[in-house]
């Protein structure tokens, strides 16, 4: 008898794990947690970016100063 039963709760929960799979691309919040995690991408693009830019204008900077000798 318990035999059965465990066969039973085995097929109801395989059957539930599918419609758990729809439903999980369709869950608001793991939507946002996606959306927020792009935007924190983002976030660090841009800082890298920010960071590269200012490397880059203090050696133009610095190397103009050399060239024409006020440093």
């Amino acid at each position: 008898m318990k035999m059965k039963k465990e066969n039973k709760s085995r097929v109801s929960s395989s059957s539930s794990s599918s419609s758990k799979n729809w439903n999980f691309q369709m869950d608001p919040e793991l939507q946002r947690k996606k959306r927020v995690a792009s935007y924190k991408a983002y976030t660090v693009e841009n800082k890298m970016k920010g960071s590269f830019r200012k490397s880059f204008r203090w050696i133009k900077n610095t190397c103009n100063q050399v060239v024409h000798g006020l440093w």
